[in-house]
């Protein structure tokens, strides 16, 4: 049985963590021991208490002894992200002043499936995919990449990677795909902003970003894996970035509290629902994931197009659409609010909101015939 850890053992290995971060080399155990002691000796009971609630949870884990005190650093770190994000968000919706102000405002869904070893807590974007939507007029902005991997990935991981991707994605870490990684990260965060990215902001870690919102845990993945890939991808465009900036840019939220905020707001009771078999918030998210016409190509030509990430974030927002429209008469757009269903039996979502719809937009004339 592994020792147990003292309070003051993990303040030194988290110090030691940061050295790693920073590109410095690692100081022993000893050395850390001998210059961080006085600093102990003087810190307070409530700044010990951060090293002692890590030791316990240390302690009362199956962690392995290999870089254990990470891992769980890392859970602290983003359980106080998912409390700071439950908390903004509430406060966001509390300001909204209206119902009318909710329906115009505009909200950014988000998944991602990743290249992933779980065993080495490694998680690298395969494919992105963004929308962008509002209540009042649907969808009006999609983003989707795929990303391959295949030049940097560690490659003791790939038979952990391989059977991870054919479980929940089917793009091989091997695959040729497009890997200029600072254009794609450069182009994502431009749809992310709506608008051109200062470099400066980037580099110093201080870009000011929306929130993006995504399951809060699904199988495969989660916010925590999500947050982790864009922080590896954030890295592989700028090597040269201090790592703490890398985490410090993405603002990701619960696409479930995205949900339950919008029906608070809008003064619908959700306790009734939530006892009803198949109305949980997850089971309203997750509704229809199965048709052709929402997946990327790549998906679809493999006829899984329910694997795919862009089919993924166009089947929340429109659920979400769906869901309110029965409580609000919320007015629906085929194909902008949701999918359209097609004679062939395949479905059709709007990506652009600037996109010609009508035949005056078209400007075609009544007698145009069409094949």
């Amino acid at each position: 049985m592994a020792p147990k850890k003292t309070a003051f053992f993990t303040f030194l290995a988290c110090y030691r963590d940061d050295e790693i971060k920073s590109g410095k080399k690692p100081s022993s155990y000893n050395q850390l021991r001998i210059k961080l002691l006085p600093i102990w000796n003087i810190m307070s009971d409530d700044e010990k208490y951060k090293y002692k609630d890590l030791a316990l949870k240390y302690n009362n884990s199956n962690c392995t002894p290999k870089q254990p005190i990470k891992q769980i650093t890392d859970q602290l770190k983003y359980s106080n992200d998912f409390w700071n994000m439950k908390k903004y968000v509430a406060e966001m919706f509390e300001n909204i002043p209206n119902n009318q102000e909710l329906l115009n405002k505009k909200f950014i869904l988000l998944h991602i499936n990743c290249h992933s070893h779980a065993g080495e807590q490694y998680y690298f974007p395969a494919e992105i995919a963004a929308i962008e939507f509002n209540l009042k007029n649907g969808l009006s902005r999609t983003y989707h990449q795929i990303i391959g991997i295949s030049k940097i990935y560690p490659r003791g991981f790939s038979g952990s990677m391989r059977e991870f991707s054919d479980t929940f994605h089917h793009i091989n870490c091997w695959d040729d795909h497009p890997d200029d990684y600072q254009d794609i990260f450069l182009e994502f965060l431009t749809f992310i902003k709506g608008g051109i990215i200062n470099h400066t902001d980037l580099k110093k870690g201080t870009l000011d970003l929306p929130y993006l919102y995504t399951m809060q845990s699904e199988i495969g993945t989660n916010m925590m894996k999500t947050n982790s890939s864009l922080e590896k991808l954030y890295s592989a465009a700028f090597p040269e970035v201090y790592a703490e900036h890398c985490k410090s840019i993405f603002k990701i939220g619960s696409i479930e509290q995205l949900l339950l905020e919008i029906k608070k707001k809008m003064n619908l009771h959700l306790e009734h629902q939530n006892l009803r078999p198949g109305m949980s918030v997850c089971d309203i998210l997750e509704h229809d994931f199965y048709g052709l016409g929402l997946g990327c190509m790549y998906h679809e030509l493999k006829d899984i197009s329910f694997k795919c990430s862009k089919a993924r974030v166009i089947q929340w927002m429109s659920n979400i659409c769906i869901h309110i429209n029965m409580y609000t008469g919320l007015n629906l757009i085929p194909g902008k609010h949701m999918a359209t269903q097609l004679n062939d039996g395949s479905k059709l979502i709007i990506e652009n909101e600037h996109l010609p719809l009508t035949a005056a937009e078209l400007k075609l004339s009544k007698t145009t015939d069409f094949p």
